[in-house]
């Protein structure tokens, strides 16, 4: 963003996520990921029982031999919660240091997920296992993606009120003192009063007042 006046235009770096500084609350998002990795677990269970029991069919390998994977209904489900927790590394990476996480991870994991299932369909096997083994690859990664999606929304914060970049003020005026367009930290808060409550456009000075005058 750009601010100009008639004799120069000064830059300042832009705020974060809607003009306002946010944090990301890191034990809310782990705890979103954690419950997203047993969810894509349970999913896993659920579709290896249908694959294997329901349908009598194989759960393949994204390897070119199109071997089936063996001890499906332990491996399965572990490689979910770990696809799971990996993908809350990335979205915590993402928020820290992207303006639109979810949008990128979306975009990444889906990306992944494109890879993922090209290998399943080109590695030999029957086409039934190929189509039910893709199905269930994408049951969990569209899980994964929707639900720390949802979570990427309920993790971050606004800062304290008041507080912009390094703990400063900005209040959209250039100042001399400081050679900018952000003012340091007041501790005394956004709304204090700069002149102490002895000037502002609200008082006038009363010189019949004691001591020679008084604000009123």
């Amino acid at each position: 963003m750009t601010i100009g006046g008639e004799d120069e235009v000064v830059s300042y770096p832009q705020r974060s996520w809607d003009d306002g500084d946010v944090e990301v609350v890191g034990k809310r998002l782990w705890a979103g990921g954690v419950a997203t990795a047993v969810v894509a677990a349970g999913i896993a269970i659920v579709g290896v029982l249908i694959i294997s029991n329901v349908f009598d069919l194989g759960i393949q390998t994204a390897e070119r031999s199109g071997a089936l994977v063996d001890n499906a209904m332990t491996i399965i489900p572990v490689c979910a919660a770990i696809a799971a927790l990996a993908g809350t590394a990335l979205l915590h990476l993402l928020l820290l240091t992207t303006p639109r996480p979810a949008t990128f991870f979306s975009a990444l994991v889906v990306l992944a997920l494109v890879v993922l299932l090209l290998q399943v369909f080109l590695a030999r096997g029957s086409v039934v296992d190929h189509i039910a083994t893709a199905v269930l690859y994408a049951a969990i990664g569209l899980a994964i993606i929707s639900m720390l999606s949802g979570v990427s929304r309920t993790a971050v914060r606004p800062v304290t009120a008041g507080t912009g970049w390094g703990g400063r003020q900005y209040d959209g005026r250039y100042d001399q003192r400081y050679g900018s367009y952000e003012q340091p930290y007041d501790p005394r808060g956004p709304y204090a009063d700069p002149y102490g409550g002895q000037d502002d456009r609200t008082t006038r000075h009363d010189p019949r007042g004691p001591q020679g005058g008084r604000w009123q």
